[in-house]
């Protein structure tokens, strides 16, 4: 750590960890109800767990960086509550339904989801609260010293974002990264004091982020950063708690939209072009939400739909061990392999993006234009079966952990890093991605995030 910027700042106060008796009693409460409502007790189990997770979040937002917390939200919302809504018939769509029955599938799910959690929470300090405390100390003092760090920040990822489309596919990556670094900027941007260019600055950007995503019809990094920043901007404003529920009751309404209008919206880009696009966005919103019964219906259906993952994932089950034998760890061995080699040492490195092994476990084809993940549990499944998946799903937790309290001691050296976090983990929180987009995504974004840290300070005298 810089000793003249830590010498000039004093130990934080004391600062006392949130209380997990909220999350455990929410837990408690929505497995009962759940069993009440006639719900199968292991999806019910699956429900409490999802409350546990979403409760620690929120209680934890303001005060600590709730990584593992909005990870396991992420995943559990996918591999859990939206599977056990399509078994309770909210959704009956005739290619993304559960193809197994609940009770083969969440033996799977939830025990996998618990022990990823327990992997996850397994190496979290609780003396990590002090020490992102005096990292935010820290961080204050740099951003005051250099007024135009996160402005900069925002610049380059602003350019880098008009450009992208302007490298060869060689390049695309790093060029990715560092379109992503605006994100980074508005991070450093909310430690500023510089109150009346910091809202209007937010402001600009989320709009202009927003308008970008309209124009590509592509919403999920639009979502997953505003979440990411959202955590910082909560650990300085520190808002109280009927105002994170506020805030979260609006997020759901605002995915709901984009979830029931997205489709239609999409269709209208295909068939009459680009060319006023936010008009086609509104008009299709307008749609989606007329005063039919029916429509409300297939809204819906269609915000289930999204949430699901696990039609996939049971759609594997299917197909392995009966058509496809388990792999035994031949794509975990792949993955590993591929993030760590570059393609000139490893002429056969599988292609990042989920395709190939979407195709040959589900026995589905997917169109050029889609994409579609097996998700970690599907790819732990795959090698492993039911059992050997939850003991991968705890060991992919305990690394997880491991991984994360390392950068944040790395921040000893480097006293703002803690701030790109979520550029590093970004595909962590994806809850569809396997094995392979998580570990390539993991090593290239650190091996970039470093190159950008270490030119600044060379070359610009920057320090990040």
């Amino acid at each position: 750590m810089n000793r003249v910027v830590s010498n000039r700042l004093s130990r934080p106060a004391i600062i006392k960890a949130p209380s997990t008796s909220l999350p455990i009693l929410m837990a408690v409460v929505m497995a009962a109800v759940s069993l009440i409502l006639g719900v199968y007790w292991l999806s019910a189990v699956g429900v409490g767990a999802f409350a546990y997770y979403s409760t620690r979040m929120l209680i934890e937002a303001g005060v600590d960086l709730p990584i593992e917390s909005f990870i396991l939200f992420m995943a559990s919302i996918q591999w859990i509550v939206g599977p056990m809504l399509a078994y309770a018939g909210f959704s009956n769509h005739y290619k993304y339904f559960m193809y197994v029955p609940e009770q083969e599938y969440m033996m799977l799910a939830v025990p996998g989801v618990i022990l990823l959690s327990l992997g996850l929470y397994a190496f979290r300090s609780r003396k990590r609260i002090q020490v992102i405390s005096h990292y935010a100390a820290i961080t204050r003092l740099i951003v005051k010293n250099s007024r135009q760090l996160p402005y900069y920040l925002v610049a380059v990822g602003f350019v880098f974002s008009f450009l992208i489309d302007r490298f060869p596919p060689s390049l695309a990556f790093p060029a990715h990264i560092l379109s992503n670094v605006k994100y980074i900027g508005l991070i450093y941007l909310i430690f500023s004091d510089d109150h009346k260019n910091k809202t209007t600055i937010l402001l600009v950007a989320f709009v202009a982020t927003f308008i970008s995503s309209l124009k590509a019809a592509m919403f999920h990094d639009l979502l997953l950063w505003t979440a990411f920043i959202g955590m910082y901007a909560a650990y300085v404003l520190k808002p109280s708690t009927a105002q994170k529920f506020g805030l979260v009751i609006l997020g759901v309404f605002f995915v709901f939209v984009l979830q029931a209008a997205k489709d239609e919206y999409r269709k209208k880009l295909m068939l009459e072009g680009h060319a006023g696009f936010v008009g086609k966005f509104i008009s299709s919103v307008d749609e989606r939400f007329q005063t039919d019964e029916t429509m409300l219906s297939n809204n819906v259906e269609r915000v289930v739909v999204r949430i699901n993952q696990g039609w996939i994932i049971s759609k594997i089950m299917t197909v392995v061990p009966q058509y496809r034998p388990h792999a035994n760890g031949e794509t975990i061995k792949a993955a590993v392999k591929a993030s760590i080699l570059p393609r000139l040492l490893y002429p056969d490195k599988p292609i990042a993006g989920g395709r190939k092994n979407y195709e040959k476990y589900t026995g589905l084809i997917l169109q050029s234009s889609t994409s579609m993940g097996i998700s970690l549990i599907g790819e732990a499944y795959i090698n492993y079966g039911v059992t050997g998946a939850w003991l991968f799903m705890f060991i992919f937790g305990l690394l997880s952990s491991f991984i994360i309290q390392r950068f944040f001691k790395l921040a000893e050296k480097y006293p703002t890093i803690w701030l790109w976090f979520p550029l590093i983990l970004l595909h962590f929180v994806k809850a569809e991605t396997e094995l392979l987009v998580q570990l390539n995504f993991l090593v290239k974004s650190i091996i970039m995030v470093y190159a950008f840290v270490w030119a600044n300070k060379y070359f610009l005298k920057l320090k990040l």
